[in-house]
């Protein structure tokens, strides 16, 4: 592709941010204008194979040049987003006070504290020799983001060394979302590993409704994507669609209130009727575990098996299933499967602690979050119930 330096632009894409459900940020992204006048994506050029990395070089400069002259004199505060290929800084690994984004930020009045660095991940694997220089822009104020976070093999190792400020979720992974819930599981478990560390989260490329809300759904700040607003020659007067984020945000309150008070009456339901029975059956630690499960378990609705456990999580008795509803039969466990639970340990599973937290906080029962049981893949919840302080009655609910 033969590109005349004078038809090289930058156009700039917003970033929402959930908490203002406004702009943070731009993201700068290359263009170049034909003879015609129409407008194309750089993309497929930094793309080509074909395209060496000096060429690409080159051109970026050029994008990035016209990007935050662009910037300052349209006199603008939200962030600005600059894509760096790592191969570019070696020969700034050791000198990078001489690289050339920081010179020009100098040159139009740019806080360095308003850019962030935005570093492909699949390239980071590279090579130690450019952390130094990664490093530098952190160090002058910059922020650091890393794009297509879990594309390829992650390598946290890197990622503990560099410590980025914000992870950009490959688009790839956001679209496969709707169609399973084993994407959008391994997208809430890198939304909830980020939160730990205190990195931010960024989606990027959503371009459905659907694609939007199950993002906001898993917990993060920031929202790229042609549903939002195109990349735009402008910063000024960029058209974005802040009405369809602002709706999927409040979207979310409504959903995260209704499951709050579907899982409430579900869990005071349950109370109601082991409280019920327990009051016409007082319980017996020297009674037959077994048969005082079993009747129980025919007085409870919706269950598919229950059990008990001691206070240190140890499975006293084997799994009871009930004999009022027919289960699927990928379901049904022999007796002797059952019996395989007993002695068990069950301190380490997510449920377990939901029961200790709700003693801790002078509440008999929990119920914990919907999710896909081991063997079986099908969703279920947990329940627990604080029968004494040493003894746990556990209720798996369809």
């Amino acid at each position: 592709m033969n590109i005349s330096p004078e038809k090289v632009v930058a156009y700039f894409q917003p970033i929402l941010s959930a908490d203002s459900k406004t702009v943070y940020s731009y993201e700068i992204l290359g263009r170049y204008i034909d003879d015609e006048g129409a407008v194309h994506s750089l993309g497929p050029f930094f793309n080509d194979l074909n395209t060496t990395n000096e060429e690409a070089l080159q051109v970026d400069r050029l994008v990035r040049r016209y990007a935050l002259k662009k910037y300052a004199e349209e006199k603008r505060s939200e962030y600005l987003f600059i894509n760096i290929r790592l191969a570019w800084l070696t020969q700034f690994t050791d000198r990078p006070d001489l690289m050339l984004t920081l010179k020009w930020a100098e040159e139009f009045g740019i806080a360095l504290e308003k850019l962030v660095i935005e570093i492909t991940e699949e390239e980071f694997n590279a090579s130690n020799s450019y952390i130094r220089a990664v490093l530098h822009y952190k160090g002058v104020g910059c922020r650091i983001a890393l794009d297509d976070y879990g594309k390829n093999a992650s390598d946290i190792d890197r990622l503990a060394e560099i410590k980025p400020d914000i992870i950009k979720i490959d688009m790839d992974y956001i679209h496969k979302s709707e169609k399973s819930y084993y994407y959008r599981e391994y997208l809430r478990s890198i939304a909830d590993f980020a939160e730990s560390v205190g990195i931010e989260v960024l989606y990027e490329g959503i371009e459905t409704r659907e694609q939007l809300d199950i993002c906001t759904a898993l917990k993060g700040r920031f929202y790229q994507g042609f549903l939002i607003a195109h990349p735009q020659a402008s910063m000024s007067d960029a058209v974005i669609d802040e009405a369809i984020f602002s709706e999927s945000i409040e979207n979310l309150y409504t959903v995260l209130q209704d499951e709050i008070a579907k899982t409430e009456t579900l869990r005071k339901s349950l109370d109601t009727q082991i409280e019920h029975f327990l009051a016409e059956n007082p319980f017996d630690s020297e009674k037959n575990y077994n048969e005082y499960l079993a009747k129980l378990c025919q007085e409870l609705s919706n269950v598919w098996q229950i059990y008990l456990c001691d206070s240190h999580g140890n499975q006293l008795t084997p799994n009871i299933a009930s004999s009022k509803k027919v289960r699927p039969k990928k379901l049904v466990f022999r007796k002797t499967e059952q019996e395989l639970y007993e002695n068990k340990n069950w301190v380490w599973r997510g449920y377990f602690h939901d029961a200790l937290k709700s003693v801790a906080s002078g509440q008999r029962s929990s119920i914990s979050s919907i999710y896909h049981d081991f063997s079986t893949k099908d969703k279920v919840r947990t329940y627990s119930y604080s029968i004494s302080n040493d003894i746990f009655l556990f209720v798996d609910i369809e």
